[in-house]
């Protein structure tokens, strides 16, 4: 059974621009489309991501992740070089990287590896890969 993610952006064209190439390159394609909305899908991902043209009244709005609400959205990645190669990809697009690939210890244990970024509107985004025991044994 799947769902959907819905994220609200302040410009829906430019948002809807920037989320086709970073899920594009994550496997996702355009669902749905129209005016007010695009839906993305991945064979990989059950439940749908979506981003939502936002109110005017709230365009100058800025997005805090310690409000209550939205914090931030992971994707997992089927291995670490994944997350290095998608490192390089932001930054070839200029995308804000706000932690560069590293391991996380402080998320549980040092087998924790992720980038974090920032859509347009600063929403915040994380590509992540977690080693599990399996894997640790044959590395």
């Amino acid at each position: 059974m799947g769902g959907h993610f819905v994220l609200t952006v302040k410009d829906l064209k430019k948002s809807s621009k920037w989320y086709k190439e970073i899920l594009g390159w994550l496997g996702f394609s355009v669902a749905f489309e129209d005016k007010r909305n695009v839906y993305f899908k991945s064979k990989d991902f059950t439940e749908y991501i979506a981003i939502f043209q936002g109110h005017n009244e709230f365009v100058n709005d800025k997005f805090d992740r310690y409000r209550v609400g939205f914090h931030h959205l992971a994707f997992r990645a089927d291995k670490k070089e994944t997350v290095d190669k998608f490192y390089k990809f932001l930054k070839r697009k200029k995308v804000v990287v706000t932690e560069k690939p590293q391991h996380f210890p402080d998320y549980g244990d040092e087998l924790y590896y992720a980038v974090f970024f920032s859509d347009p509107d600063e929403l915040r985004l994380e590509l992540f890969f977690e080693m599990n025991t399996e894997t640790k044994n044959t590395h």
